[in-house]
């Protein structure tokens, strides 16, 4: 049987499937959140950091905390947001440091050449 939530992202409430965690429920609306180390069949890891959001613990709190969305269930009440400035500048940093610290001439990887 199917269990629905209600999230919260970003002031708009929408209705999900209480067994995702917070990464596979925003997909599933078409929410964009970067991520780079899950996938459905392999489940969640949280290696990556790619997908940080910024979780609070109800519509007052203004502090939140980062969460990694594939690491956090989506349970009823959850308010989140992808867009909080916090949230954006850590998914940034941690792109930027995957981009200067992976070898770009990969030897093992055909696709970097």
């Amino acid at each position: 049987m199917l269990t629905m939530a209600t999230i919260h992202v970003d002031g708009k409430e929408y209705e999900v499937n209480g067994a995702d965690n917070l990464l596979e429920a925003c997909l599933s609306l078409g929410l964009d959140i970067p991520y780079f180390c899950w996938h459905p069949a392999l489940g969640s890891v949280g290696a990556c950091r790619q997908c940080a959001v910024k979780q609070y613990q109800n519509a007052e709190d203004t502090r939140g905390r980062l969460v990694m969305s594939c690491m956090t269930p989506a349970s009823d009440g959850t308010f989140i947001s992808i867009d909080d400035g916090e949230a954006k500048q850590f998914r940034e940093s941690v792109v930027e440091w995957l981009m200067t610290n992976h070898p770009h001439d990969c030897p093992v990887c055909e696709e970097g050449g």
